[in-house]
């Protein structure tokens, strides 16, 4: 038996055939036409799908099921998603009736994000195991939590939220969920940048960003880049946006008290530097005994997760 996935972005949508071990067999692109409220994008999948089984000499009847990670509040037990903004969905689109009318397969769809974090359980830095969390620093803040093999979804979907955590107490920055003082406000690539300007006007310190930060166009990457050859600024921008991850990281380890703490997405290209200022805020914040072999690490599967994430639902749901 084989698994078909599709992690589905504003962009492409990313697909894959893969084995019951979770294995990639064929992985490939298609464009999302997201015009006339996205109405062709599951149909484009599916026939996509029936394409490559003309190509590849495999049945649709060989298939166990099929794994969709979308952007947006996914409904787990429903198979809905409540407005994909980057996919021109409005309002309740129910995924799994539609692809499954489709395809004639179970289907099983889940927020991107957590589907990212599955596959990073599975076959990446999470080892297998069953306690794992996975936090995706990109231009916002992403994540899932899974506890005993499970992801956590909550009553309405909004379980592992990672970066809508407030942190940020003075409330400095907007966020794009309408609230202030959230994770992905001093965290993200986004709040690299916000940190940036906030503590150049308050502080006046000297530093090479200098140039960047008076005409505007200072990137998250220049502050990690400034910050790894000792620029002084620029590392004081990078201790307060490992402190604000800490402080979340610790919260969750006395919740779900995790053996992997994954860091993902574009900002995780900074690598151990990033992770050895989060360690090092996290030691001293956290309760003594959550922080017993638990293991901050970077993602391993790169855009791959997406699709093994999205396969993983049917290792995991269909029996």
């Amino acid at each position: 038996m084989i698994i078909l996935a599709a992690d589905v972005g504003g962009t492409t949508c990313k697909l894959g055939v893969l084995s019951e071990d979770l294995d990639i067999l064929h992985k490939w692109e298609i464009p999302t036409h997201t015009e006339n409220d996205g109405d062709r994008i599951l149909r484009d999948i599916y026939e996509s799908f029936k394409k490559n089984a003309s190509l590849k000499n495999y049945q649709l009847e060989d298939v166990k099921g099929i794994g969709l990670g979308v952007p947006g509040p996914v409904d787990f037990e429903k198979g809905t998603v409540n407005g994909a903004i980057n996919l021109n969905w409005h309002g309740v689109k129910h995924v799994r009736d539609e692809f499954e009318k489709l395809s004639g397969k179970p289907v099983y769809i889940d927020n991107d994000a957590n589907a990212a974090t599955l596959g990073e359980k599975f076959k990446g830095a999470g080892q297998n195991e069953p306690d794992v969390v996975c936090i995706t620093l990109g231009t916002g803040v992403g994540g899932g939590i899974i506890a005993n093999n499970e992801l956590v979804h909550g009553h309405n979907g909004s379980g592992g939220e990672i970066g809508h955590f407030k942190v940020d107490t003075k409330e400095r920055f907007q966020c794009n969920c309408g609230r202030r003082g959230c994770l992905e406000t001093v965290a993200s690539a986004t709040g690299v940048v916000n940190q940036t300007y906030y503590y150049y006007e308050e502080l006046q310190f000297t530093t090479v960003l200098q140039e960047a930060i008076e005409n505007k166009e200072v990137q998250a990457k220049m502050v990690f880049d400034a910050a790894k050859e000792g620029d002084e600024f620029a590392t004081y921008i990078i201790r307060k946006v490992a402190n604000h991850l800490a402080y979340a990281i610790s919260v969750i380890s006395v919740m779900t008290n995790p053996k992997y703490v994954i860091i993902g997405g574009g900002v995780s290209k900074a690598g151990q530097f990033l992770i050895q200022h989060i360690e090092s805020a996290y030691k001293k914040m956290t309760f003594k005994p959550a922080i017993e072999g638990t293991k901050i690490v970077t993602a391993e599967l790169g855009n791959d997760a997406g699709i093994i994430g999205a396969a993983g639902l049917i290792k995991q749901y269909v029996k």
